[in-house]
């Protein structure tokens, strides 16, 4: 993988150094070959016979190549094959090498400008073609093999010994020269390719950073703006301060309450002392508080804001920042309407329940009027039968006034105490036969139900009790009733009603209409959503199971 990443690295570079070296590659070779055209002119004017113009002439067997490559510096679609293309021309230099050697003549004046001329073209491949440095090593290589080839071919070695060797030593030092000279110029623009790389990455992360920063920067001020807006569109007031009490932020809503109280509207800066004189020493406490605990705070205050007096719920919400308190909310709320819907609902509640205990009050004394009517009746009547029938139903209804009475002195309006209740009915009961020698007993679990559960139970308990003391114990024998009332459940009770006396005859039923009593019973226990069973040994007795049924409200309009 690290050999794989260091060739790619190095076939970058390649590509940074031909194509960066392609500019002065292009000015070099094109004033080298002004500077050739320049000098050639001079020597046909100036020494037109010159037997070395011969030789000096042969130079221009390269020219054609020198032009090749300044053109292809110009055409990019080339780019990619600069390589190859660079081989080929350097490769066609050797072959001119190779012509001009073969065809020079030591026995002419001018020929020893040929070394001369092969040393200028090494220097040349080393200086301008930044080509790999295999290749450009391999090119030189073959240059000094066709120059030396020429010149054994011409017979320099053969006739001229020293002067071969001579000359092949000159073009040596030049090749060795341009290979160190190309090393340290690859050496350093390898070094240079490698900063610049870094220089490049850096400068990559560093506009990535910059961007990043730009877009946090931007974010935050859309968050901000955001942040402001929002605050705005509260209509609540909104201010919020730092820990040294000063105002970093106000809402559009407290500037027009400024506004309209004559409060200054430019306040971000300032402390809320100096704007608000009349804030407590408490409030501050309060704001202490919450810097130094990073809790909220809710509280209600009546205070005096310009010439009005309002009721204000305040709250002071900790703003945090790397986990420490630095700035606090307080936002403040006009409950003024609220208080007064508040002190209306109540009125209208206290005029409610009055009117409420009124209703029950009136009942009662309706139902007191009934019975008073009843007893009246009883008075001018001597039917038996009449009298004992009239004597049921005002028990009956004595055991409804008596479910508005409690009512009536009751704390809460839609719950009757239970216990109580019972209580006071078999009280009465016991009382409208007191002649009777029974004893009775009662254990009742306190709780509270609804007067859709109490008022039939109450009925059930009169029939059962009024039973009890008519016919259990007949010829007024000694004898013992029992009510007991328990709690089984969050919404289930049992009620017991027992008692030693003769017992039920064998023909009795619920289901039997002759007894309007007992038939009375079993619809109210089937109202109840209960059940009723019925024990015979030892006496008689009753348990009903029933469930406390739910208080069906229905809000009285006050006119």
């Amino acid at each position: 993988m690290i050999d794989q990443q260091g060739k790619e690295l190095r076939k970058e570079f390649q590509e940074f150094f031909m194509i960066s070296s392609l500019p002065s590659m292009r000015i070099g070779l094109f004033l080298t070959l002004v500077m050739f055209s320049c000098f050639a002119i001079f020597n046909v004017i100036f020494f037109p016979d010159s037997p070395e113009q011969l030789y000096y002439n042969r130079f221009w067997v390269i020219s054609p190549v020198m032009i090749l490559s300044i053109a292809v510096t110009y055409i990019k679609p080339l780019y990619k094959w600069l390589h190859l293309i660079y081989i080929i021309l350097n490769l066609m230099i050797s072959l001119a090498v190779f012509y001009v050697g073969i065809n020079s003549d030591l026995a002419n004046k001018g020929s020893e400008y040929y070394y001369a001329w092969v040393m200028l073209v090494v220097i040349g491949l080393f200086v301008f073609y930044k080509m790999p440095f295999l290749t450009i090593i391999s090119i030189g290589f073959v240059q000094i093999t066709a120059f030396t080839l020429a010149n054994v071919l011409n017979h320099t070695l053969e006739h001229q010994p020293f002067f071969f060797f001579n000359n092949l030593f000159f073009v040596i030092a030049i090749y060795s020269i341009g290979f160190m000279m190309a090393y340290m110029f690859r050496s350093l623009n390898w070094k240079n390719f490698l900063h610049q790389k870094a220089l490049s990455k850096n400068n990559l992360q560093l506009l990535d950073e910059i961007r990043e920063r730009k877009q946090a920067v931007e974010a935050f001020q859309r968050s901000e703006i955001q942040y402001h807006n929002t605050l705005d569109s509260i209509p609540d007031w909104i201010y919020v301060v730092d820990r040294k009490y000063n105002i970093v932020i106000i809402n559009s809503a407290l500037k027009d309450g400024h506004i309209g109280n004559g409060l200054p509207v430019e306040v971000v800066g300032k402390n809320i002392v100096e704007i608000y004189p009349f804030l407590t020493s408490a409030t501050r406490g309060e704001l202490q508080y919450v810097f130094d605990h990073g809790i909220m705070l809710v509280t209600e205050q009546k205070m005096q804001f310009g010439d009005s007096e309002i009721y204000m719920e305040i709250r002071k919400v900790p703003i945090y920042k790397d986990h420490e308190v630095i700035q606090v909310m307080t936002i403040l709320r006009d409950r003024s309407k609220e208080k007064e819907v508040e002190g209306l609902k109540q009125k209208n509640a206290e005029q409610k329940e009055i009117m409420l205990r009124e209703i029950h009050h009136r009942v009662k004394n309706n139902l007191a009027i009934v019975i008073s009517l009843l007893n009246l009746q009883l008075r001018n009547n001597t039917d038996g039968e009449l009298r004992r029938i009239i004597r049921d139903i005002e028990m009956r209804i004595r055991s409804m006034a008596l479910i508005h009475e409690h009512l009536y002195r009751s704390e809460n309006l839609d719950r009757i105490p239970l216990a109580t209740y019972l209580q006071s009915l078999a009280t009465i009961i016991t009382g409208t036969f007191s002649g009777h020698r029974i004893n009775l007993v009662t254990s009742l679990d306190a709780t509270d139900v609804s007067i859709e559960t109490a008022l039939p139970l109450g009925l059930i308990a009169n029939e059962l009790l009024t039973n009890a003391f008519k016919y259990a114990f007949p010829g007024q024998q000694d004898g013992e009733i029992q009510v007991h009332l328990h709690k089984e459940n969050e919404d289930g009770f049992t009620l017991l009603i027992r008692d030693n006396g003769v017992g039920l005859p064998d023909s009795f039923s619920l289901d039997s209409e002759k007894s309007l009593g007992m038939f009375i019973v079993k619809l109210l226990v089937e109202q109840l959503d209960g059940h009723i069973d019925i024990a015979r040994q030892n006496g008689t007795c009753f348990t009903i199971h029933f469930r406390n049924l739910l208080s069906k409200k229905q809000d009285i309009p006050l006119n």
